[in-house]
């Protein structure tokens, strides 16, 4: 008899002989049904579908919260990051429409200007990565920028910047709930990660436009980083390649923190204290390596502010004069010629430190996140945790939170925000706090339980529940409204400038290169008479709602105040106008009725 085999079946004759160990028969259809329902029911499938429905549920929650809250960018240090990045975008270079007098005043004592600059000034104020970054989507996404005619509908805002930092918070929510799971377990990283998307502070920072969701994003990303590497080197018989990557991958995060705002250079003496307590014998080496390195990536951009501007960071160090005993207010910006001593600047800063820092203890500390967590965050530094990591992280992270209100203290309330970029951490070990005193009381009663966690979460929700409950959020108007601000900019051309108190609104929304009022008139006479020619300016109800004695008629703006009141002098070079606003609040004034043209 002939006998032939192929694969695990014997043909003999016309039969077949199925070698039935090593061959599996195909399930009945009814049988697929059931394992398919069986999935859905208790298994993967039943994982699937509550993960999409968690995300829906994170969507909606997005989604609501912008449609009642955001009717616009409200920060002026949004729009000039938005302005920067357009520029980046149209002309491959970080340059500014928002020409400051000092920073024109620094150029110059620096021997980095000349006459030309006011019309292509660089930018020596902000750090490059989030304006980079943003140059990046409006070319992925070829953002049209209107004019006039479609001014009521300013799509790279809805449809790039917003996208993009409520790309970075949902990021951040993934990364909470992996740390989580990496210090304490799944139970506080899901409700952490859940607490993380239903808190106020992370989608008010989200449609703010100031880049606070990316540095969020790469401060959670650094620490995550960091307890994988410290974890790994603890390890018996541990070797570089197992951990340095992550090592190197928490260093790059710190230069990208530093890149997106400078205040971000707190992270790394806080970094390096974890890697000294947390690496074992050398653990004071690879800080310094760590700090190396950090130095190392962000030389190329010190480098290129020295060469442009002559100083290390431009003019940002010079933002602790901000509203100063020396400059009230925004007037060191307006002043085209500061004057100022050794001794003046450094008492000005310390006063201005201990207010700041006394504020920051009574108030701003508390405000990190959403209230109720960051109170157990610091009860927690009464406990002892088992897990070594989990014990010395909490001090690192205490040490960033000093150190950026130390700086907050002197740069003022926009620095300050940034705390809440430790509050992915914040709200983790809050709630393994809660939930070790919950563990403690023993309740034997399930639903006790259930009814003290949902209260530790409405309350941490309160805020964002409260936000969407009418009213909703307002117009940044007054003052800013774009169709008035295109309105305006409409009737200069591209290459002429004009002068205005709202220069990064100007610069934004009008596409004009706008010259920030200068603090006396004086000085706008030198800016227009050996600089370059001031063809329009622009008030607004920033400097009209001033106090009328303190600052418009005996105070720093009374050289502006005859041409607010309508009595132009002989020789301004701008005498033709219109108010502007419902209640003409605002002022237009140009060389010429171009209006009629």
């Amino acid at each position: 008899m002939h006998l032939r085999r192929s694969g695990h079946a014997f043909h003999t004759a016309g039969r077949v002989f199925v070698d039935e160990e090593s061959t599996v028969m195909a399930k009945p259809f009814e049988s697929r049904i059931q394992d398919l329902v069986y999935n859905v029911d208790v298994g993967i499938g039943l994982r699937l579908i509550k993960l999409c429905l968690y995300a829906l549920f994170v969507l909606i929650v997005m989604l609501l919260f912008t449609a009642m809250q955001f009717k616009g960018l409200k920060d002026a240090e949004a729009m000039d990051y938005a302005q920067l990045g357009r520029n980046l975008a149209l002309q491959k270079k970080l340059v500014t429409q928002c020409v400051r007098p000092a920073s024109m005043w620094y150029l110059i004592e620096n021997r980095r200007y000349d006459d030309s600059m006011i019309m292509r000034h660089p930018d020596i104020l902000n750090a490059p990565l989030y304006p980079a970054l943003l140059a990046t989507g409006f070319k992925l996404f070829k953002t049209p920028f209107p004019d006039e005619s479609s001014a009521r509908n300013f799509p790279a805002e809805k449809w790039v910047i917003l996208p993009f930092n409520h790309f970075f918070s949902i990021l951040t929510g993934i990364l909470v709930f992996l740390l989580g799971c990496k210090l304490f377990d799944r139970r506080v990283a899901w409700l952490g990660m859940t607490s993380y998307y239903l808190s106020y502070t992370v989608w008010f920072d989200s449609i703010s436009g100031l880049g606070i969701s990316v540095l969020t994003f790469l401060t959670t990303l650094a620490i995550y980083m960091l307890v994988i590497a410290a974890g790994r080197a603890r390890e018996e018989k541990a070797r570089l390649r197992s951990w340095i990557v992550p090592f190197v991958v928490a260093a790059l995060c710190c230069i990208a923190a530093f890149l997106t705002r400078y205040a971000a250079a707190a992270l790394v003496p806080a970094f390096a204290l974890f890697i000294v307590l947390s690496f074992g014998k050398k653990g004071w080496v690879w800080a310094l390596v760590f700090a190396g390195v950090f130095v190392a990536g962000i030389l190329p951009w010190l480098a290129r502010n020295v060469i442009v501007s002559g100083g290390l960071l431009g003019l940002a160090p010079y933002h602790a004069l901000y509203d100063s005993i020396l400059f009230s207010g925004d007037s060191f910006y307006r002043t085209l010629a500061p004057v100022f001593s050794f001794k003046g600047v450094f008492n000005a800063i310390r006063t201005k430190w201990m207010l700041g820092f006394a504020s920051f203890y009574k108030t701003d500390l508390l405000s990190i996140g959403d209230g109720i967590l960051i109170c157990l965050f610091i009860t927690a530094f009464f406990y002892h945790f088992v897990r070594e990591r989990v014990h010395l992280l909490r001090w690192s992270i205490a040490l960033g939170i000093v150190l950026m209100g130390c700086i907050g203290a002197v740069y003022g309330k926009q620095t300050i925000r940034l705390l809440n970029i430790f509050w992915p951490v914040v709200l983790l070990y809050g709630l393994a706090f809660f939930f070790l005193m919950l563990d403690r009381l023993q309740l034997r009663i399930r639903i006790l339980n259930y009814g003290l966690i949902g209260a530790i979460m409405l309350l941490t929700a309160l805020p964002l529940i409260f936000a969407m409950l009418p009213p909703r959020g307002g117009s940044p108007y007054p003052p800013y409204f774009p169709p008035y601000i295109m309105h305006v900019c409409n009737f200069l051309e591209p290459g002429e400038l004009l002068c205005s108190d709202m220069p990064w609104a100007t610069a934004w929304y009008g596409k004009r290169n706008t010259l920030q009022l200068p603090m006396t008139i004086d000085e706008f006479y030198t800016i227009n008479d050996y600089n370059k020619r001031v063809s329009g300016i622009y008030f607004t109800d920033i400097t009209r709602n001033k106090p009328y004695v303190r600052d418009l008629f005996k105070g720093p703006e009374q050289t502006w105040f005859p041409i607010l009141e309508g009595r132009i002098p002989a020789d301004f070079p701008l005498t033709q106008g219109f108010p502007i606003g419902n209640m003409m609040n605002q002022l237009f004034l140009t060389d010429r009725a171009r209006w009629a043209e």
